[in-house]
């Protein structure tokens, strides 16, 4: 009644594959029981004889490739093996459950509110939104309850679907780091006999890890119009290598896009070709993180910037403009 990973071919070397790791363990538990001191993994087959062959327990069956040019140099040995338990083909052959590994692959579409974990200080998400992993007509509810994986290792799990195009809600009980445009897995078994073709996971949800809510300052509209025209006054400059527009020394994080890029603003005004300004370097005072201007974005003087060892900062943090020395 034990469960059996059903394989297309025999697994000849335990470090082969890393997906057979738990597999292989549990294999080599079998063996030891048996009395085998071996480093190869146990591979179980079950034979259909079209005829009645008188076979013992304990006997030692050999498979040839009869199929083999016996003119050729190779060996004709396809496996071999002991006779460890006689089935009846009609009764017994459910009692052995095979199974088939499956994935689905999605990705973070949206994040949810930042917290501070309180075990690490790490500020993390317990809610994210995913899309690419269902179509929009599938069934959400089939999928509620299961887990599922980001590409660095956090377990969380479905919660509900989110709209009506196939994007869904996820929550980690943990946390997580993960950013938008971060691969999420949905893995799972499936076992040969199953009519009702279940999904199966013996996947563990940690423990949940509070952490305390991270509010961002929130402003009128007026105000932030009125404090941004009041920055750019106090801190533009011209550029001596422009003609058209002011360049200003402070911006902020507008938006977090895939691939550590980030959107900022308050750097240029319009008339400015960022262009010009690739390369020039940004940094973010309060993690002191540096990135470099990588292209223009938009028509409203904001900028695209590269982080190329990540960035932690938020939407809304400050950043400064580093222009080249002269």
């Amino acid at each position: 009644d034990d469960d059996f990973l059903f394989q297309d071919d025999l697994i000849e070397d335990i470090t082969s594959s890393d997906e057979m790791e738990a597999e292989t363990n549990s294999s080599k538990i079998s063996q030891k029981k048996r009395g085998l001191n071996s480093e190869m993994p146990l591979n179980l087959a079950v034979f259909h004889f079209q005829t009645p062959v008188f076979c013992p327990l304990n006997s030692l069956v050999i498979g040839s490739r009869l199929d083999t040019d016996i003119h050729a140099n190779t060996c004709r040995l396809a496996f071999s093996g002991r006779l460890i338990e006689k089935i009846d083909p009609k009764k017994d052959v459910s009692r052995f459950k095979f199974y088939s590994r499956k994935e689905k692959e999605g990705v973070i579409c949206r994040l949810g509110e930042s917290y501070m974990r309180e075990k690490d200080q790490k500020v993390v998400r317990y809610e994210v939104f995913g899309v690419d992993l269902f179509k929009k007509e599938t069934n959400m509810n089939l999928f509620v309850g299961l887990k599922v994986e980001t590409s660095s290792g956090d377990i969380g799990v479905i919660h509900s679907s989110f709209g009506t195009s196939g994007k869904f809600r996820m929550h980690f009980p943990a946390g997580t780091d993960a950013r938008e445009g971060d691969k999420v897995y949905l893995r799972f078994k499936r076992y040969a006999n199953d009519t009702s073709k279940s999904m199966h996971q013996d996947t563990v949800l940690p423990e949940a890890s509070p952490g305390v809510l991270l509010v961002p300052e929130k402003k009128s509209k007026k105000e932030k119009k009125k404090n941004t025209k009041k920055k750019n006054d106090k801190n533009a400059k011209q550029d001596p290598k422009t003609t058209l527009g002011t360049v200003a020394h402070e911006g902020v994080i507008a938006s977090l896009k895939p691939n550590n890029i980030v959107i900022v603003s308050g750097f240029f005004s319009p008339e400015v070709n960022i262009r010009e300004k690739v390369g020039w370097k940004v940094v973010v005072p309060n993690t002191n993180e540096e990135g470099v201007i990588s292209a223009p974005f938009g028509k409203a003087g904001k900028c695209k910037v590269l982080f190329e060892e990540g960035i932690s900062a938020e939407e809304g943090s400050k950043v400064q403009l580093v222009p080249p020395a002269d």
